[in-house]
């Protein structure tokens, strides 16, 4: 008797049946009928004939129908084999045996998105998608912007990480045409309007990730100030995240790029580098605590608003300032500055006021050349309406500048200076030979050593670029040795030229430099360098003096260039090496030593 088809029976939670219902693919059928192919239930529906048939029917079934079948038929109890290939068997209606479970279906596992990326077009392996993001941004971060948004046809999932790109640095060439020919090999834009254009559509495709560094260099910013003020605001207002800020206008003219206000009010700025731009300060500043790197270059700016400035950065651990115009008195406020650097063309009064943790400092002052390294910031007030006969004056700036040095006391500058440096471990100078005919314009003359509230307890580590046979210039190392009692390394390179005077012998020092109570208890190493070996023995002196007085001295390194000596000077050589061994030393066992050296020393 056949069992036709019947509503499905209710089964029991816990019998077996129902247990293997629910393990059944969704595939597997559960009736016999509803394992008959999919033509044969069309029919019965009244699209194909009714008749049932045994006879076997030769088809040729696709591989796809012929796996499905093939499954089917291993599932129906009592059968052990499998149907034959290029057959098509019509189930009989009769009653059919308790079928076997199915094993539970398991589905082929999809390829992660990273393992996808890793197949490239045509099927070779893209290691580059395998890198993470960081790794990526190193690696676009060190080519130019134009060429990092190029290379994003190297990795599907380079596109992405290159509109995430951390840092965006922006040059004249950036967004030129790359047949565009550079004369004389200069980094100039070809097109401004495209220059603006192509920044603002790079601006535009990050509105989702903020840019944390940005460094732009164009001389376009004089010229459109109400664009970038508008770029600026976008990173220093509207995205979060700005930590690092380079800003050099290029444009050379009389006019400084005046910095917008809006970067005043940044207040996750960790970096400023400013060059050739103009400072003026808002009355109310409500950012820049977090910076802890500030580098001016080549700005102008007014007495007060550099003070405003170095004040505001509270956090700030160091400080670069290198060719500042306009502001003649700089004074410094930062209770975590570290690092501090100032390089000038021109006298400047520089007061140290508070800056308890100061480690390093670096001094150099260079007043030749008045007509490259002056402007006409440094003579004109912004104020001030002035004739076409007074601007003319202004625009000598040779004239100018020896005005100003008949107007200054840089003895009482430098004086100044060294007051403010008692936690100071390493101090470097470098003075130059115009400095040193400045300074002799000043009729003050240097005390032996400083107050002793101001000595330089600290200092560990002196570094003198200078001539130190000059009379002023000797008696300002004199100075410094005599208020640095707990000096270990010194270390002294001779800037001698046509006209420098005779070497002082080691008498002057002698007279100088005090004897008992100074840094003579605790010196141990002398560095000096000398470009004239053989010209009137220039370290016979303080050299001399030193192997004599320092108690505790263990080297002393006569260092000169070997491009100094010749064969035909070998017996000089020699000489001076005997000469050494004669000296009478306050160490036994100090070492002294002519070393010849392949560099010539860093200024």
């Amino acid at each position: 008797m056949t069992h036709l088809p019947g509503p499905r029976q209710q089964t029991p939670q816990h019998s077996p049946e129902l247990a293997v219902s629910r393990r059944r693919p969704p595939h597997a059928a559960a009736t016999p009928l509803a394992r008959t192919p999919r033509r044969l239930r069309c029919a019965r529906r009244g699209t194909g004939p009714r008749r049932f048939s045994t006879k076997v029917v030769p088809t040729f079934p696709s591989p796809k129908e012929e796996k499905k079948k093939g499954r089917a038929l291993h599932n129906m109890a009592g059968k052990e084999s499998t149907p034959a290939v290029g057959r098509k068997i019509v189930p009989f209606r009769m009653e059919q045996e308790p079928t076997q479970p199915d094993p539970p279906a398991t589905k082929r596992a999809r390829r992660s998105p990273e393992h996808q990326g890793h197949l490239a077009a045509g099927g070779a392996e893209d290691r580059l998608s395998a890198l993470d993001d960081a790794t990526l941004h190193a690696i676009l971060a060190r080519v130019p912007l134009r060429d990092a948004a190029a290379t994003a046809v190297l990795s599907r999932r380079w596109p992405r990480v290159f509109a995430t790109l951390p840092r965006l640095v922006l040059r004249p060439s950036t967004f030129n045409r790359r047949g565009f020919p550079d004369e004389g090999g200069e980094d100039r834009c070809e097109d401004p309007r495209r220059w603006m254009d192509g920044l603002r559509r790079v601006l535009n495709a990050r509105r989702a990730a903020p840019v944390a560094a940005f460094e732009i260099e164009s001389q376009l910013m004089v010229a459109g100030p109400i664009f970038f003020d508008g770029v600026f605001r976008e990173l220093c207002c509207r995205s979060s995240g700005l930590l690092e800020l380079s800003v050099a206008s290029t444009d050379y003219t009389d006019e400084c790029y005046v910095l917008p206000p809006t970067v005043y009010t940044c207040t996750t700025l960790a970096s400023l580098d400013l060059y050739n731009c103009r400072l003026r300060m808002p009355s109310k500043i409500t950012g820049l605590r977090a910076v802890r790197s500030l580098r001016l270059r080549n700005v102008a700016a007014t007495d007060a608003d550099i003070r405003r400035m170095i004040t505001r950065c509270s956090a700030m651990e160091r400080l670069e300032i290198h060719d500042v115009h306009m502001a003649r008195n700089i004074v410094i406020k930062a209770p975590c500055l570290k690092k501090l650097d100032i390089y000038s063309y021109r006298p400047l009064c520089i007061l140290v006021k508070k800056a308890p943790v100061l480690d390093t400092v670096r001094l150099s002052l260079s007043y030749g050349f008045p007509e490259h390294s002056w402007s006409l910031h440094d003579t004109k007030d912004p104020d001030t309406h002035y004739s076409v006969r007074e601007m003319e004056e202004m625009l000598d700036y040779k004239k100018m500048a020896e005005k100003e040095h008949k107007q200054t006391n840089e003895t009482k500058n430098m004086v100044c200076f060294l007051t403010g440096l008692g936690c100071v471990k390493n101090l470097r100078l470098h003075l130059s030979t115009e400095y040193s005919e400045v300074v002799s314009i000043a009729k003050a003359s240097l005390l032996k050593s400083l107050p002793k509230k101001f000595c330089l307890l600290g200092l560990k580590s002196l570094s003198l670029t200078l001539d130190h046979n000059h009379e002023v210039l000797a008696t300002l190392v004199s100075c410094l040795l005599n208020s640095s009692p707990n000096l270990n390394d010194l270390r002294i390179i001779e800037l001698r030229h046509p006209g420098s005077p005779a070497p002082l012998a080691a008498k002057f020092w002698e007279e100088q430099i005090n004897a008992n109570e100074c840094f003579l208890n605790h010196l141990s190493s002398v560095s000096f360098y000398t470009d004239s070996l053989f010209e009137g023995h220039s370290c016979g002196g303080i050299c001399k003096f030193l192997v004599m007085h320092a108690r505790f001295l263990k080297k002393m390194s006569i260092e000169y260039h070997h491009s100094q000596v010749k064969p035909e000077h070998a017996a000089k050589l020699e000489a001076a090496r005997r000469e050494l061994h004669l000296w009478p030393r306050a160490s036994a066992d100090v070492l002294v030593e002519l070393t010849p050296v392949d560099r010539f020393p860093c200024f």
